[in-house]
């Protein structure tokens, strides 16, 4: 049987500790940073009680997502605003015994409240300057344990949008134990990657997430890259070859969690049933 976790992304609505609860039937949970700290900012919840909440109903937490604009931020913002972020993580990771936290790259888009502009910044130097931050953020990683994976996305204006982008900034970094890809369905399909260019990162992929979408098969590149995330659907429900996708994975061995992330759901639909009605080969 396959390691199956439950985003919190699926549930936005859901308090913290409801949502949990709600994961029962699921081998572990991906909790958002910032709702986290929300949850525990107040007198009601503390970390302690999320802990002992992951105990009560089996669960590990998977990873803790994400640390966002780390990558091309300037360096004031990330020595201030960014690790002050990413430490708090480190220490909800620590008491939650969690050991993944998950990075986004940044956005091209002048900081404005009146301009969504790209900046032209020559690719090599985004490449660079996400290498030396990712670098940076695993060294400060690697004395708790903690492991942390890059997830690239593929909307307007990332500045590391397909796969390929994210291989040349994780391949530098192989030797450092602790770095790897988090891969997402949903943005597998969107880029319209090589699932077997998968075979040569298999090594060091620490967590897929499992999501699908709709689209025209005519579409063209441009247009899917514009597809939100708040179009994501449940896995086998949209046009991505899940079977293909799972057939691979068996191939080259993949034994590290999956984790399902929707944009919405009714909690009242058991995704954990639903997963393996749609997917009965999967083992």
């Amino acid at each position: 049987m396959i390691q199956l976790a439950l985003n919190q992304n699926s549930y936005k609505d859901l308090k913290l500790l409801d949502f949990l609860k709600y994961s029962k039937h699921f081998m572990g949970v991906e909790l958002n940073f910032k709702k986290i700290k929300k949850s525990i900012s107040g007198v009601k919840v503390n970390l302690n009680e999320i802990l002992e909440f992951l105990e009560i109903y089996n669960l590990k937490l998977v990873s803790i997502f994400q640390l966002e604009d780390f990558s091309l931020s300037s360096d004031k913002l990330y020595k201030s605003v960014i690790l002050n972020s990413f430490n708090h993580m480190l220490n909800y990771s620590y008491k939650l015994e969690s050991d993944l936290i998950i990075t986004q790259p940044s956005f091209l888009t002048i900081p404005s409240e009146n301009s969504s502009d790209s900046i032209e910044i020559p690719k090599r130097r985004i490449i660079n300057r996400t290498i030396k931050r990712l670098k940076d953020l695993s060294k400060i990683a690697y004395n708790q344990d903690i492991n942390i994976g890059f997830e690239f996305l593929s909307l307007p204006n990332s500045s590391i949008a397909t796969l390929e982008e994210a291989k040349e900034v994780l391949k530098p970094l192989e030797s450092q134990e602790n770095v790897g890809y988090i891969i997402d369905t949903f943005t597998l399909a969107k880029s319209g990657a090589d699932i077997n260019d998968l075979r040569e990162i298999k090594d060091f992929i620490f967590l897929i997430q499992l999501g699908d979408l709709l689209y025209d098969p005519n579409s063209k590149s441009e247009d899917l890259i514009s597809i939100e995330d708040s179009n994501r659907v449940f896995p086998g429900r949209g046009n991505y070859d899940f079977t293909s996708f799972f057939e691979l994975l068996q191939k080259i061995r993949y034994d590290k969690p999956y984790s399902i992330e929707l944009s919405k759901n009714q909690s009242s639909e058991n995704l954990y049933t639903n997963f393996f009605k749609i997917f009965k080969e999967v083992n």
